[in-house]
């Protein structure tokens, strides 16, 4: 984790910033981010951090509804929030992701963020931390004058993909023809995130063959 910490810090320094509209059904999510993203940065100092699902694709240009901002970051960093927050930390394992997380609302919004989270298909399961290409590949997307780090769309499709969210996988295929998706970056993410072949061939089919999905 020291290693993506060093990757990140210089990475989040370097990278352009982008900005896509946002839609109006994100609206309420969106005036919680901006604000969150300042006390998360303050808990982070040097250690990564990111807007993960919905919230990072709708960011992006992606149509993916969610009421609930979800991000990840390290342990330590969770748990100095907590105590920022006055919040407990707690481990919890669902069917699709095992972490240590905090809960809360802001604004009727509600907010989960992750340690260090692993994500469970049926035959793989990912775990952010141990995919050093996707830190290297995070956007940086203005927003009401914060910075937020946000997961690619690649890697956003390869986890719709592990999770067998069907919908989420087709909007983002429908982005992804206007913005086609760095090959380069998919291949370490499918390399790194030790996929079965089954997947593999999945996610290359969603990309080459968009219309036959």
């Amino acid at each position: 984790m020291r290693a993506i910490t060093n990757r990140v810090r210089s990475i989040s320094e370097a990278a352009s910033v982008t900005s896509h509209p946002i839609p109006p059904e994100f609206a309420r999510q969106a005036g919680v981010l901006g604000p969150l993203v300042r006390v998360i940065e303050e808990a982070a100092a040097d250690e990564p951090w990111a807007l993960i699902g919905a919230a990072a694709c709708q960011l992006q240009g992606v149509r993916a509804s969610s009421p609930n901002l979800e991000l990840m970051t390290s342990e330590p960093a969770l748990r100095t929030l907590g105590e920022m927050l006055g919040i407990e930390t707690s481990w919890q394992r669902g069917p699709r992701l095992a972490a240590e997380r905090l809960h809360f609302m802001r604004d009727s919004v509600p907010v989960f963020i992750f340690a260090n989270p692993t994500f469970h298909g049926s035959y793989d399961a990912l775990s952010p931390a141990e995919i050093p290409s996707l830190w290297d590949a995070c956007e940086r997307v203005e927003l009401d004058g914060a910075k937020v780090i946000a997961t690619p769309l690649e890697w956003e499709l390869l986890l719709a993909v592990v999770l067998g969210a069907e919908e989420r996988a087709a909007a983002l295929i429908d982005v992804m023809s206007e913005r086609p998706a760095d090959g380069r970056l998919i291949t370490r993410l499918l390399r790194e995130g030790h996929v079965e072949p089954a997947t593999e061939e999945l996610v290359w089919a969603a990309i080459e063959h968009p219309n036959e999905r």
